[in-house]
C-alpha cells in the first residue's frame, strides 16, 4: 500500500461540510492575521486596550494617522471575523459522531470572542475617525473605553475556546496539529484568557500579549484549517 493510500485509510477525506467550514476557518484567520498586521502600524494607545490617562493620546494618534490605516486595521479585522463566526458556528454545531463535547463548547466560545471582536473592529474601521474629529472628545474617548474592555474580555472566550479545541484534538488517537504546535497553541490561550480576564477586572495590564494572543492565534488556527481539509474531520 502506498504512502497516499495509507494516509487516505486513517484520514479519510473530510465532507462537503467539513471542507467548507475548514476553508473559512483557514481563510478568517488568515484574513484576521493580516487585520492584526496592519492594526500593529497603529500606535499601542489606539489599536490595543489602553490605561484610561492614555486614550487622549489615542484620539491624537487617530488624527495623525488618517482614515486609511484605522480602515485597513478595522476592515481586514472585520472581514475575518465573519469568516471566523461562520466557520466556529458550523464546527460548533456538528453532530456528536463528528465532534466531542469539549470541541462543540470551545467552537461556542470562539464564536462568542468573534462577535464580540466585530463590534470593536467596525469602530476601528468606521467610528474612531469621524469621532476623532467632533468638536468634544467626550464620545471618542467613551467609545475608545468601550473598544478597549471589548478587546480584552473577547480575549477570555477565545482563550478558553482556543484551548478546549485545542485539547479535544490532543485526545484523539491521531491529533490533526503535531504536539508541539498544540503546546504551543495551548500557550497562546492561556495567555489570551489570562490577560483579557486581567483587564477587565483592572488587576493585570498587558495589552501586548492582548494583541499577540490573536495574531499568533490566527497561525495555528489556519494551520488547523487546512490541516482539517487535508486529513479530515476532527473526531473522538
Amino acid at each position: 500500500m502506498t504512502a497516499v493510500a495509507m494516509d487516505t485509510a486513517r484520514f479519510p477525506a473530510p465532507s462537503q461540510s467539513d471542507a467548507v467550514s475548514a476553508a473559512l476557518l483557514a481563510l478568517g484567520a488568515a484574513a484576521l492575521f493580516l487585520g492584526t498586521l496592519f492594526y500593529a502600524r497603529l500606535t499601542p494607545a489606539l489599536g490595543l486596550p489602553a490605561l484610561p490617562d492614555e486614550r487622549a493620546q489615542a484620539l491624537a494618534d487617530a488624527l495623525t494617522l488618517g482614515p486609511t490605516k484605522l480602515a485597513l486595521a478595522g476592515g481586514f479585522a472585520f472581514l475575518g471575523d465573519g469568516l471566523l463566526l461562520a466557520a466556529c458556528v458550523a464546527l460548533a454545531s456538528r453532530g456528536r459522531r463528528q465532534a466531542s463535547d469539549l470541541e462543540r463548547a470551545g467552537w461556542a466560545l470562539m464564536a462568542v470572542s468573534v462577535v464580540i471582536a466585530m463590534v470593536f473592529d467596525s469602530m476601528t474601521a468606521a467610528l474612531f475617525w469621524p469621532l476623532a474629529h467632533a468638536s468634544e472628545a467626550a464620545p471618542f474617548l467613551a467609545f475608545k473605553a468601550w473598544f478597549d474592555f471589548l478587546f480584552a474580555a473577547g480575549n477570555v472566550p477565545y482563550g478558553l475556546g482556543f484551548i478546549a479545541v485545542l485539547r479535544a484534538d490532543a485526545r484523539r488517537g491521531e491529533p490533526l496539529l503535531p504536539r508541539p504546535l498544540s503546546f504551543v497553541g495551548l500557550a497562546i490561550g492561556a495567555a489570551a484568557a489570562i490577560s483579557g480576564l486581567g483587564y477587565s477586572t483592572d488587576v493585570l495590564h498587558m495589552p501586548l500579549v492582548i494583541g499577540l494572543s490573536v495574531t499568533f492565534g490566527c497561525l495555528v488556527l489556519a494551520v488547523l484549517g487546512v490541516r482539517i481539509l487535508r486529513r479530515g474531520p476532527i473526531t473522538d
